[in-house]
């Protein structure tokens, strides 16, 4: 099976055989390189090719700060628009289900080669899986005025969010010829591919991209900077010039980009306080930040949740271990109800002060944005079911902090525990059976209630499995304010 072949609407590729009966297609153009002229453009088709394409070793990551996570690509190039496919090789009546994976990394960091997120042990499950590369940070979303005013629709940034919706398509139109069934394609995505996800959702423009999603600590899709304001945060790029022309930015070197990238976007508060070099309501792709509270989204039946402890990941990473420091954030962050916040999130000594923090960061930044979301779908969409994960992976005493579940959906995680096996069992059960028909109850496992704003219940994802309602409900209501 290692030299099988298989046709796309741009040619055909050579796969490779993978370990548990899977075979894997890597490095598949899914659209122009964007590169010279292009960057900074939408993107185009995949160019074809003539003959037979090998597909066994993995496309360039974007361009990126190197060395956060190891990667099994050859390197980093702004020809990045690649992606890679898992498929089962036996045939399934009516095709395997699709997942699309699209981990997290703030719009600044990921790729689909990563080693911790490989997808072997998830398409040997029941699937044809997929994931792809996307124009990061500045390459990906830069607003300038020159860009704007070349643009045939008015507006600039959000390419990478382009590319989403290019590989969604090509996803689409191909993934039959990998056993895929096209008619059921779930999107399955942490942290800031969770949020790019939920942005598709409420585009005006695009036709279905996809048929249900699995929304890891997607954290908040909103304040999103206007056009405006991410133009006027990118206007010092090169210096001080007034007259400057998408043809000079251009000509600017890829790794001088990077560089010019920190002084663009400093480090926010937290995850609710918008940025450059992120998505933006460019008045095309997206056009408000408001569509879930207006109510102007898709509502595909949806799988939704977050960590034990989310804010953890994020604040042990800023400088706030003093009490001093704490009570300087707790009013940059509630303002006129600092002296509030501080009773609902104590810390009476220096030794508190992390905990209290990681708490408050946590639900201003992933909890209440994520239950303000299920609500939102749970009003439209009867099939919304809600998780929190607080399952101790490898015998570890901490509670599970943000992208921490990622690992046990995936099934990447190393077993160290056989509890560590029967959790990613479970879950991935739970997970085909949602990829299957859009519910993700499966026999011989417990009920997962769908989530109604009334009675908000959700299902602990734990050993034993049990269901919960009204997560953290006395400080979602103090965040709402």
């Amino acid at each position: 099976m290692s030299g099988e072949i298989v046709s796309t609407n741009a040619g055909q590729l050579r796969g490779i055989r993978l370990a548990e009966g899977v075979r894997g297609f890597r490095g598949i153009p899914y659209a122009t390189p964007p590169v010279g002229p292009l960057r900074w453009r939408p993107p185009g088709p995949a160019i074809p090719w003539p003959g037979l394409r090998d597909a066994q070793t993995f496309g360039m990551d974007a361009v990126q700060v190197s060395g956060i996570r190891e990667s099994r690509a050859p390197g980093m190039s702004e020809d990045c628009l690649y992606l890679n496919v898992w498929a089962p090789e036996q045939p399934h009546e009516g095709g395997w289900p699709v997942i699309i994976w699209s981990g997290g990394g703030g719009f600044t960091t990921g790729g689909g080669a990563f080693v911790e997120e490989d997808l072997t042990r998830l398409a040997a499950r029941g699937a044809v899986v997929v994931s792809f590369n996307y124009r990061l940070g500045i390459f990906g979303f830069l607003a300038h005025p020159a860009l704007t005013a070349e643009s045939p629709v008015g507006s600039s940034g959000n390419y990478g969010l382009m590319d989403h919706v290019a590989a969604l398509k090509w996803v689409r139109e191909n993934i039959a010829a990998f056993g895929g069934d096209s008619s059921r394609i779930t999107y399955m995505a942490e942290s800031s591919g969770a949020a790019a996800g939920l942005l598709l959702l409420s585009t005006p423009h695009e036709n279905k991209l996809f048929d249900r999603a699995i929304f890891l600590s997607p954290g908040s899709t909103s304040p999103l900077l206007s056009l405006a304001e991410a133009e006027h945060s990118a206007v010092g790029l090169n210096g001080s010039a007034d007259n400057i022309t998408a043809e000079d930015l251009r000509a600017i070197a890829g790794d001088e980009l990077l560089a010019k990238a920190k002084q663009l976007a400093a480090p926010p508060s937290n995850l609710s306080v918008a940025r450059p070099l992120r998505p933006v309501v460019d008045g095309w792709l997206i056009t408000d930040d408001k569509a879930y509270t207006a109510g102007r989204f898709d509502p595909v039946p949806i799988i939704i949740g977050s960590n034990e402890d989310e804010g953890r990941f994020f604040t042990r990473r800023m400088s706030i271990a003093a009490q001093d420091d704490y009570s300087s954030y707790l009013s940059s962050t509630f303002g006129a109800r600092a002296a509030a916040a501080a009773e609902l999130y104590p810390a009476g000594s220096t030794a508190d002060v992390a905990e209290a923090v990681a708490a408050a960061y946590g639900d201003v930044s992933i909890n209440y944005p994520i239950e303000r979301l299920v609500n939102a779908f749970a009003e439209r969409q009867p099939q919304t079911f809600r998780f929190v994960y607080t399952y101790r992976h490898g015998e570890t005493t901490q509670p599970p902090t943000h992208s921490e579940e990622a690992g046990t959906f995936l099934d990447t995680r190393p077993h160290i525990t056989p509890a560590d096996a029967d959790m990613a069992e479970k879950i991935g059960s739970y997970m085909l059976a949602f990829a299957e028909n859009g519910n993700p109850n499966a026999a011989g496992l417990p009920e997962w209630p769908a989530y109604r704003a009334d009675t908000q219940r959700y299902l602990t994802l734990d050993l034993p499995l049990s269901t919960g309602s009204h997560w953290r409900a006395d400080y979602m209501r103090f965040v709402s304010g």
